[in-house]
């Protein structure tokens, strides 16, 4: 497993690893089915972490908000889709995918980006089906607003 952690002090410290996350997801080949889970509490930065990543796909970090409310948000990049996705307001379980139309979300040219995945419950398994294609990104706070972020690729993608 490859892992790398960083300590952000600030959110253009997260923003800066979402955005280095995203130049590798970016230069891969195959555009279908990328997907990057954030873990973390409330507050912290896994939007902040979206951000940095559209950036580096080209798009205006300044579109990106939290899709709390409408679960999904599409912004269209050269490469594809980056969908942003946040199941917080779901009940944990097998609707959450039917919620997001996950299968055809994961058939689709682009990059997932989804906030609190563990609502998927017995669904995350499709999430994972091919290992060198997500990343898992945890975000924790620490002591005076610094924030730890771990992200794991399971198996290293050929273009890496």
């Amino acid at each position: 497993m490859n892992e790398q952690t960083y300590l952000s002090h600030s959110p253009e410290e997260t923003f800066a690893v979402g955005y280095g996350l995203g130049e590798r997801l970016a230069a891969w080949p195959d555009a279908t089915g990328r997907v990057v889970l954030l873990s973390g509490e409330l507050g912290s930065g896994k939007t902040q972490f979206v951000k940095g990543l559209a950036a580096a796909l080209g798009l205006d970090p300044a579109e990106v908000t939290s899709p709390t409310f409408a679960l999904v948000q599409a912004h269209a990049f050269p490469g594809g889709t980056l969908w942003h996705v946040d199941l917080y307001r779901l009940p944990t379980g097998p609707g959450a995918a039917e919620a997001i139309a996950l299968a055809e979300l994961l058939e689709q040219a682009g990059i997932i980006a989804m906030e609190w995945p563990e609502r998927l419950g017995p669904d995350l398994p499709l999430l994972v089906a091919d290992e060198g294609r997500t990343w898992w990104v945890q975000l924790d706070e620490l002591e005076d607003g610094i924030r730890r972020i771990t992200i794991h690729q399971p198996a290293p993608h050929p273009a890496d």
